[in-house]
């Protein structure tokens, strides 16, 4: 009886080891993780973010590479906001042109109540 219960104990011990590894190697969130440093490595910056006020488009960022929530430096807390990298769609069509580009990528953060849209292009439209 104590050899059942030893054993049964032991495998109980196991799984929940087993369980919190997966969790660690496999977990959603460590996955996203190295799906954005496999982007960001590899350039995929085909990202759009659009930013609306009272429903209307205000401002829109092309070929941003990632939106990334930032953390204090000393807190280790995340903070109220999110930034990235882009370029900026000065006439909000949706078409990176020459002028746009030639400005460079800009910084931009998005405040936590701000209305906004982040997508994948997979293929941004440039003027030539």
């Amino acid at each position: 009886m104590k050899k059942i219960l030893l054993i049964t104990f032991g495998l109980l011990v196991v799984l929940i080891g087993l369980f919190f590894v997966y969790r660690l190697l496999f977990a959603p969130e460590r996955i996203n993780l190295i799906g954005r440093t496999i982007e960001t490595t590899f350039g995929f910056d085909n990202g759009v973010v659009k930013v609306y006020s009272c429903g209307k488009l205000v401002a829109q960022f092309l070929k941003v590479e990632k939106l990334t929530t930032a953390k204090g430096t000393y807190e280790k807390a995340t903070r109220p906001y999110r930034f990235g990298y882009g370029y900026v769609d000065a006439n909000l069509n949706g078409i990176l042109e020459k002028e746009e580009k030639k400005r460079g990528k800009s910084y931009f953060e998005i405040p936590i109540y701000a209305d906004y849209i982040y997508y994948d292009a997979k293929f941004i439209p440039e003027e030539k």
